[in-house]
């Protein structure tokens, strides 16, 4: 199993798991710019030399892409990753923060913002990866929403066991199983960090090791792990056992 990390806080600290990591790999890089990422990619690098690095961007304002962000930001950040090779991460959520102003904001930009991330997906989809719900996968809804394409992408699947109750668990696994394109999807584990909420869960490894085993038995060879600066020796044990 291919086993990869994201990185929301790229930190000295966070960067420094990286040394635990005896595998190939590659670790998605959250950054507010291209340069902040470009510097946060040469201290990775420096730490593993074999390291892929994915930059994952930080959009102004929504935190996240959809077409409820603005749409003066979506075209600053597509104009900044048409001029990188990089492999890219698009993470589609509804806007961090002030949500509903975002809605009210930007609902009559939200067909031409839609057409917008259509647009640079479809044009860029071989170096991309989206990160998507779990709930949205093969959702007419989150498509309509836009939180969701029909372009040959791989996606992610956010499935964070940690964050979500058993009722749900059970329900989301069974939405995994039915995904018949094993090659196209990977699936997000954790979160064994907090990540930009602050008050997120803490997976287990045991517990981890329970979601790796059934990812495997579900037919994926590659799952994202969020995110690297909750790795440990402990963790790093399960882990092994799967690549």
């Amino acid at each position: 199993m291919k086993i990869e990390f994201y990185e929301e806080f790229s930190n000295k600290e966070n960067l420094d798991k990286l040394k635990l990591i005896k595998f190939k790999t590659r670790l998605f890089i959250a950054a507010k710019s291209l340069k902040e990422f470009q510097k946060f990619e040469e201290q990775s690098k420096k730490i593993k030399k074999d390291l892929e690095v994915a930059y994952w961007p930080i959009v102004q304002n929504s935190y996240w892409i959809s077409p409820f962000s603005n749409k003066e930001d979506l075209i600053e950040l597509f104009n900044e990753l048409n001029g990188i090779k990089n492999h890219l991460l698009i993470d589609l959520e509804l806007p961090l923060r002030k949500r509903w102003s975002m809605y009210i904001k930007n609902i009559f930009h939200f067909r031409q913002n839609k057409k917008l991330i259509t647009k640079f997906i479809e044009k860029n989809k071989k170096r991309i990866t989206t990160a998507e719900y779990v709930r949205g996968a093969y959702s007419n809804y989150a498509r309509f929403l836009g939180l969701d394409y029909n372009i040959k992408v791989e996606k992610s699947l956010m499935f964070y066991s940690s964050c979500i109750s058993e009722e749900d668990a059970k329900k989301w696994k069974q939405k995994i199983f039915q995904i018949k394109d094993k090659i196209t999807y990977s699936i997000s584990l954790g979160t064994i960090a907090t990540g930009i909420l602050g008050n997120e869960p803490i997976l287990s490894p045991k517990n981890l090791e329970k979601d790796l085993e059934f990812v495997k038995r579900a037919g994926f060879d590659k799952v994202i792990i969020f995110r690297l600066g909750g790795l440990n020796k402990e963790y790093m044990k399960i882990i092994n056992k799967f690549t």
